[in-house]
C-alpha cells in the first residue's frame, strides 16, 4: 500500500537517483554540469533534487509517476508560461515531468510526437489537442498500450482521451460577443481573427461569439473570419489588408495568439483604441496593451491552475481514483482590475 513520506533533509545523490529513477552516475553528471546527458533525464534529476530538498509530499514508490505533456511551439508567452508552471508542479516529488514543445499547427508531428511515448517509460500524456484523424488515432493507440491520454486548453472531440483541462470556450466566445455588442453603440462591422481549424478551442470561440452577437446585437455585422495562422507577422498581415478593405471596421475579437501584430497593425493605421479589441489570456504584452487603451478587454484563463489540475488528473486516473474534471473559470480582465491579476 503507498504511503506519503515527507523528506526534509538535504538531497544525497542515492535519493536523487531512486526519487528519478536513474543511476548515481547520471545523477553526479547532471550536477556537476557535464555533458552528454539527455535534456528529459537532466529534468528528471532536477525535479527529484528539488522536491527531497523542499520537502513536498513524496508517494512511497519504486519510481515517481513519468507524465508527459506536449505544447505548440513559438505558441506565445502564455503557453510558454504553461510550460513552466507544469515544471513546477513536477518538482512535487510523486511525477517527473517532461513538457516539449511541437511545431505549432502540425497534426502529424504531434501524432507522431504521442505515438513516440510507448516504449518510452511514460505513464500518462497531456497536450493541446489538434482536430484532426491522425492525432485521434495516436491517442488510440497510446489507450490500448495503458497511456492514457489528456486534452489541454484546446478539447478533442470523439477521441478516447480520459477528459479536458480547459475553460468552457463556448461561453467565452459568447461573453466577447457579449462585450463587444455593448463596446459597440453604432451599426457596423466587426471581425475575428482565428488561429486556423486546427483548435477546436477557436472554433468554439467563434460560434459562441457569432451566435450571441446575431441574437442580441442585430445592428453589428460579423464578417467572415480571417487567418493569421496564430501568428504575429500573420496576423499583422491579415488586419492591415482588412482595415484597409473595411474602413466601417468596428470591432475585433481575436480568438487566438499573435495579439502583437493585430496590435501593430492597428497603430500603424490610427485606428488603435478606436477600433475595439477583445483578445485572450493575459501576458505581460496583454498588460500593457489593456493599460494603453489598445485592447479593451481580456479573457483570461488560470494557466497555474490549469497545469497542476492536468497534473493531478493524470495521477488520479493512474492511481485509479478517476473523477469529474472542473471546468477553468473565465476571468474578464480590463485595465480597471488588472492591479493583483496574475498570469498564472
Amino acid at each position: 500500500m503507498e504511503s506519503e513520506t515527507r523528506i526534509l533533509k538535504q538531497a544525497r545523490i542515492a535519493d536523487i537517483a531512486r526519487l528519478a529513477g536513474v543511476g548515481t552516475a547520471t545523477v553526479d553528471r547532471v550536477l556537476n554540469g557535464r555533458v552528454r546527458v539527455r535534456d528529459s533525464t537532466r529534468q528528471r534529476v532536477v525535479q527529484a533534487k528539488a522536491a527531497i530538498e523542499s520537502g513536498t509530499p513524496v508517494v512511497d514508490r519504486v519510481k515517481p509517476w513519468r507524465l508527459k505533456v506536449f505544447l505548440p511551439g513559438e505558441a506565445g508567452p502564455s503557453t510558454e508560461y504553461l510550460g513552466r508552471c507544469f515544471q513546477e508542479f513536477g518538482a512535487r516529488g510523486n511525477a517527473i515531468i517532461e513538457c516539449v514543445f511541437t511545431a505549432k499547427m502540425e497534426p502529424g508531428a504531434l501524432a507522431r510526437k504521442l505515438r513516440a511515448c510507448e516504449g518510452q517509460g511514460i505513464d500518462a500524456v497531456a497536450f493541446q489537442a489538434l482536430e484532426d484523424q491522425r492525432v485521434r488515432d495516436a491517442v488510440d493507440h497510446l489507450k490500448i498500450r495503458k497511456i492514457p491520454c489528456l486534452s489541454l486548453i484546446s478539447s478533442l472531440a470523439n477521441s478516447s482521451v480520459i477528459g479536458f483541462v480547459g475553460t468552457d470556450t463556448r461561453a467565452a466566445g459568447r461573453t466577447a460577443g457579449l462585450l463587444m455588442g455593448r463596446l459597440c453603440y453604432s451599426a457596423g462591422l466587426v471581425v475575428i481573427i482565428s488561429g486556423g481549424q486546427f483548435y477546436r478551442s477557436h472554433e468554439n470561440r467563434e460560434m459562441g461569439f457569432r451566435a450571441i452577437v446575431r441574437k442580441e446585437f442585430p445592428h453589428l455585422d460579423i464578417a467572415d473570419t480571417i487567418s493569421g495562422q496564430d501568428d504575429i507577422e500573420g496576423n499583422y498581415q491579415a488586419t492591415c489588408k482588412f482595415i484597409a478593405e473595411h474602413p466601417d471596421l468596428l470591432g475585433i475579437y481575436s480568438v487566438g495568439g499573435g495579439n502583437e501584430g493585430i496590435i501593430r497593425a492597428l497603430h500603424e493605421n490610427g485606428v488603435a483604441g478606436e477600433v475595439k479589441l477583445i483578445g485572450h489570456n493575459l501576458t505581460a504584452k496583454t498588460k500593457a496593451y489593456l493599460l494603453d487603451g489598445s485592447m479593451d478587454y481580456v479573457l483570461h484563463q488560470n494557466m497555474r491552475h490549469a497545469a497542476e489540475l492536468a497534473v493531478e488528473t493524470m495521477i488520479a486516473e493512474l492511481e485509479g481514483r478517476p473523477g469529474d474534471i472542473p471546468i477553468l473559470p473565465i476571468e474578464i480582465i480590463t485595465r480597471e482590475n488588472i492591479l493583483g491579476m496574475t498570469f498564472g
